[in-house]
């Protein structure tokens, strides 16, 4: 009985993978839900620290929407660009396909912006949700810019529904 539930386990966290976006659930702690991707499209493992954009839902900081959308206190968005993080003070620019854009300082660290406060929900909100309808997004800071390819985004995000029931 203890192999079939450690079975059960191990399917759950096992990644999903949509047009190099990667879901993976993570059963440490408490669920969390992620997506990535990386200058080649490829999925690599966690922390590999490249061309990255990360969601992070957390069931334990709030309740996720019906659809596994990020609500208040559920959501943060992390890039990484050759590896690195925005510094405090760096200028953010992002524009999407669609002609949405945000631009902005940086507060630094690894976190660029999550909706824990009534100051991210704007941004967290406009950035998942265009990540579903766009074709791509460019980020850039500190010198550094990369454009991502956002094909199987939106089947990535919706990866969490099994999650929900």
């Amino acid at each position: 009985m203890k192999w079939q539930i450690a079975a059960a386990f191990t399917a759950l966290a096992t990644p999903a993978f949509a047009d190099g976006w990667y879901f993976e659930a993570s059963l440490e702690g408490g669920a969390e839900f992620w997506t990535f991707t990386n200058a080649t499209g490829d999925a690599n493992p966690r922390r590999n620290r490249s061309d990255e954009i990360w969601i992070i839902r957390s069931d334990q900081i709030g309740d996720l929407g019906s659809d596994g959308a990020c609500t208040f206190e559920n959501c943060a968005v992390k890039v990484m660009l050759g590896g690195q993080v925005p510094a405090a003070r760096d200028r953010v620019q992002i524009a999407f396909a669609n002609g949405q854009a945000l631009d902005f300082e940086a507060r630094g660290g690894e976190v660029l912006f999550d909706n824990y406060s009534t100051a991210g929900m704007g941004a967290t909100g406009m950035f998942v949700d265009n990540i579903r309808a766009a074709k791509w997004v460019e980020i850039s800071f500190g010198g550094r810019s990369h454009k991502f390819s956002l094909a199987g985004s939106a089947k990535a995000l919706d990866a969490i529904q099994p999650y929900l029931r």
